[in-house]
């Protein structure tokens, strides 16, 4: 009796354990990309940044943030990765008359798996 006991001290901990261990290494690659990548008109300039999330297995929860190149970064936020790659996007509305200049974001997941995408970089040129 004992040992019946034991054993099912042990499944029940291992049942327990299993989801957590799941979700080590989830998320195996982040790219992003900036859309458009060179923006040339009149300001301010809407540009997308558009990051795809690579997972293992799914579906997932993740959490994640992004950053930009003006040292800002978002909220944290919490997202369900539905599929073996799944695009998550934001939008950067910027720059004034005659503006000129290279911004980025990347974007970080936070968990399950801490990883980031490179930065994902656009050119903006204001008439």
């Amino acid at each position: 009796m004992l040992r019946r006991s034991a054993n099912f001290a042990l499944v029940v901990a291992l049942l327990v354990a299993l989801p957590s261990f799941s979700q080590f290494r989830t998320v195996t690659r982040v790219g992003a990309v900036a859309r458009p990548r060179v923006y040339r008109g009149p300001c301010p300039a809407n540009i997308e940044f558009i990051a795809t999330v690579f997972v293992s297995r799914h579906p997932v929860w993740i959490e994640y943030d992004w950053e930009r190149s003006d040292g800002s970064r978002s909220a944290r936020q919490r997202v369900q990765i539905r599929s073996a790659g799944q695009g998550i996007r934001t939008t950067w509305t910027l720059g004034g008359r005659r503006d000129h200049r290279e911004v980025w974001e990347r974007l970080h997941v936070l968990a399950p798996t801490g990883i980031s995408s490179p930065a994902a970089r656009a050119r903006i040129n204001c008439q």
